[in-house]
């Protein structure tokens, strides 16, 4: 059995959903790829503190205890990978988190990382950010996110991929990826593209005009976006959806409704101020979705 992806990354800091994601890398692992695991230590908040308190102190002790309990999560999680019969390498890295995972990911040219996600709502989340989110907007390696709760990982993982089309770049790679688990795992491919007549209808009541021909429109140029990605899988492994509503919402309904265990979609990856206040359908789907999300870019 053969996976389309050959290194995965398994960044592990003992909390609960980094051993959901070691679940995976190592279900993946089962399947041919490669498991390497990370801690990354960051040192710069004792230091700092330790430099900046009104009577100074050794900060050595406290770094050297922030080691050894790295070094015992990283033993604890090979020793899980040993347990499936993974030989994993282990990689421990004193830096900022997301710099520090994205480094590691460059350094042993991995091709997926495996994150786990609280699936934060609400303004706290949006604001404060956090590691899973700061590696999707800097990575330019497909991120798989598994949230908790989640069930155990089928053998091979990946059964029904929901798979969100639209005319970009990274929903390009999104259905390649598809198509390459299907020829590997067997995952059964559902291609689906949102519309949300509402907009339309809301427009067409302010302003008094037939919404009808814009939103025949609509669903003609989501049919043709999704018999074009059906023709790059075979007949009998794709079907495809129109799904109407908010998109990311459409989109976790229709994988709730057929029963999928992976949703694949594609970022631009923006950043900076916009990207905070605009966000994206996949980090949307990131936040919400109750089943791990695999994350493309172009």
């Amino acid at each position: 059995m053969a996976t389309p992806f050959t290194r995965v990354l398994a960044p592990v800091d003992g909390s609960e959903p980094s051993d959901k994601s070691l679940e995976y890398a190592i279900a993946l692992g089962r399947t041919g790829a490669s498991v390497d695991l990370v801690n990354v230590v960051d040192e710069i908040p004792i230091v700092s503190q330790s430099a900046t308190t009104v009577s100074a102190f050794d900060p050595t002790p406290l770094l050297e205890a922030l080691d050894a309990q790295g070094h015992a999560v990283l033993a604890a999680a090979a020793a899980r990978c040993r347990e499936a019969g993974i030989t994993p390498t282990e990689q421990f890295v004193r830096d900022v988190p997301v710099p520090g995972i994205v480094a590691t990911a460059e350094q042993c040219k991995s091709d997926l990382i495996v994150l786990g996600t609280h699936g934060r709502h609400g303004l706290a989340h949006a604001f404060l950010g956090s590691t899973t989110e700061g590696v999707l907007e800097h990575s330019h390696i497909p991120v798989l996110t598994v949230r908790i709760p989640d069930v155990a990982p089928a053998s091979p993982p990946f059964r029904r991929a929901i798979v969100a089309v639209d005319d970009s770049d990274p929903a390009e790679a999104a259905v390649n990826i598809a198509v390459r688990l299907h020829e590997t795992l067997g995952t059964e491919i559902v291609f689906v593209h949102a519309i949300d007549p509402n907009t339309v209808l809301d427009r067409a009541a302010t302003y008094g005009y037939d919404p009808t021909p814009l939103i025949d429109e609509m669903r003609s140029a989501a049919n043709a976006l999704l018999e074009r990605a059906r023709a790059k899988a075979p007949a009998s492994a794709a079907q495809a959806a129109i799904v109407e509503g908010h998109s990311a919402k459409a989109i976790a309904n229709e994988a709730a409704q057929r029963g999928a265990d992976l949703i694949i979609v594609g970022s631009h990856g923006r950043r900076g101020i916009r990207r905070l206040f605009l966000g994206s359908v996949a980090e949307e789907v990131v936040r919400t979705s109750v089943i791990p999300v695999l994350v493309m870019r172009a």
